[in-house]
Order: structure tokens, then sequence, then C-alpha cells
């Protein structure tokens, strides 16, 4: 299991999210478990095909945000959003 060494609360998500890599036209699809103002516990179907940055889009209201994967964990990753 990974250690928990957030410094901002996260709350429960529990939705569906984008994920966008370069100039890729197409999206890998997620599952977003819990995100805050600093990063995301997110799951991908395929987690071979994700590289260690890509945009992140949680909804529609939210704008896309640069993340960057800081641990890996089967189809679960943790990302760091950048400031």
């Amino acid at each position: 299991m990974t250690d928990n060494r957030r410094t901002a609360h996260r709350k429960n998500a529990f939705t569906f999210g984008a994920l966008r890599v370069g100039g890729r036209a197409e999206a890998i699809e997620c599952l977003i478990w819990d995100v805050s103002d600093r990063g995301a516990k997110i799951e991908v179907e395929a987690p071979d095909g994700v590289p260690d940055r890509f945009t992140l889009t949680t909804n529609a209201e939210a704008p896309p945000r640069e993340a960057t994967v800081t641990w890996r964990e089967g189809r679960r990753f943790g990302v760091t959003f950048a400031a």
C-alpha cells in the first residue's frame, strides 16, 4: 500500500475524467478516485500507455490541468498538478 504523504486534503471524487497526451486526438478515459488542489488518484484500464506527464480533465466545469505521475500501482496512479 502507498504511504499517505499528501500535504493537501483530498475529497472523494469517484467520477470519470480524461487524460490527453501530447498531440494525440484520442483521450485516455480514467476513473478519478479522489482529488485536491495539488493532485489526484486515478485509475485507467490499460496502464501501459500512460506516460509520466499528461493533461488531466476532471469535469466540464474545471479547466484541464497538467499532471505528473508520482506513483504507479497496477492500474492506479497518483498524480501531482503543475503549479
